[in-house]
Order: structure tokens, then C-alpha cells, then sequence
């Protein structure tokens, strides 16, 4: 592995800081490699990118949160 390649392990470390865009530019280069070479990673990236963008488009779809309340109950019981 060189200087700027990162594992599966780190890669979904920081995975979440990847998609909300908080990674230094150099992490962030060397999460873009890892993800344009590592096909298992790229897919939650895409997965966990498009989630989030579903759950963040709940607060105009559903006006008395009762999805939001429904989801909240399906996190807490794991």
C-alpha cells in the first residue's frame, strides 16, 4: 500500500465525514482513490450517500413526522 492508499477499515472510518464533505482535501483524495478501486466500499458509500438523502427529504414529505417517528422506533430497537 503507498503513502496514499487507505484500507477498507479507515475507508468506512470515515465514510460519513467522506459524504457530509468534512474530510481535509488530502483524506478526502485519498477516500476518492480508495472508492474508484475498491468496488465493496464504493457501494455503501452510495448506499449511505442516497439513505441520507432520502432521510433528509423527510422533513417535506412527511409533515407530522410520523415516519420520522417510525424510523426513530426501527433505530432504537436494534
Amino acid at each position: 500500500m503507498t503513502k496514499h492508499e487507505i484500507d477498507c477499515e479507515r475507508a468506512l472510518k470515515q465514510l460519513f465525514e467522506f459524504i457530509d464533505r468534512e474530510l481535509p482535501e488530502d483524506r478526502r483524495d485519498e477516500m476518492q482513490h480508495h472508492l474508484h478501486t475498491c468496488h465493496s466500499c464504493y457501494s455503501r458509500a452510495e448506499f449511505e450517500a442516497r439513505l441520507k438523502a432520502k432521510l433528509g427529504e423527510l422533513k417535506k414529505d412527511d409533515p407530522d413526522g410520523t415516519v420520522r417517528e417510525r424510523i426513530k422506533n426501527l433505530f432504537e430497537s436494534f
